[in-house]
């Protein structure tokens, strides 16, 4: 049991390359719905064009509840990218679930490392990262003026 969920109602499928076109429109969806600021554009962009492209999507009862996407940074980094669970299902260890699964996906695949960014506004990314292992390596400011954290893991 998951904090009220039942772990058998969950599955979690793992896409590898260039989504389909209804797994596409799942990815999509979600991330619409978990991030106020969301650029569909930009996203479905990013997923057709980055190479060794990782996606996971979360189940719950056949219904899409959270997601998970990365891709290669460089020969031995891993970039864990972007990833949200929908409101309703939060603090019920899905995202904990679709980290460890990327973690394994990655290591499975020659990853050294893993690496992902966040920012302060995201208080509970930063507290996953770092109770999952992850290091701050870097913190910038990019060319939009925000501030960025960057984590860093070896698998």
């Amino acid at each position: 049991m998951m904090n009220g969920m039942d772990e058998n109602s969950l599955c979690f499928k793992i896409i590898k390359g260039i989504p389909s076109t209804s797994e596409l429109n799942i990815l999509e969806s979600l991330y619409a719905e978990t991030f106020e600021d969301a650029r569909l554009d930009f996203f479905s962009k990013r997923l057709t064009e980055k190479d060794d492209v990782c996606s996971l999507i979360a189940f719950e009862n056949n219904t899409p509840i959270g997601f998970k996407i990365g891709y290669n940074y460089n020969e031995k980094t891993f970039y864990s990218w972007v990833g949200g669970i929908l409101p309703k299902y939060r603090r019920n260890g899905v995202a904990k679930k679709l980290a460890q699964l990327q973690e394994q996906w990655a290591k499975k695949n020659n990853y050294l490392n893993i690496r992902t960014k966040s920012m302060n506004q995201f208080k509970p990314m930063m507290i996953l990262n770092l109770k999952n292992g992850f290091d701050i390596v870097s913190i910038y400011t990019n060319s939009t003026n925000q501030t960025k954290i960057v984590f860093e893991k070896q698998l």
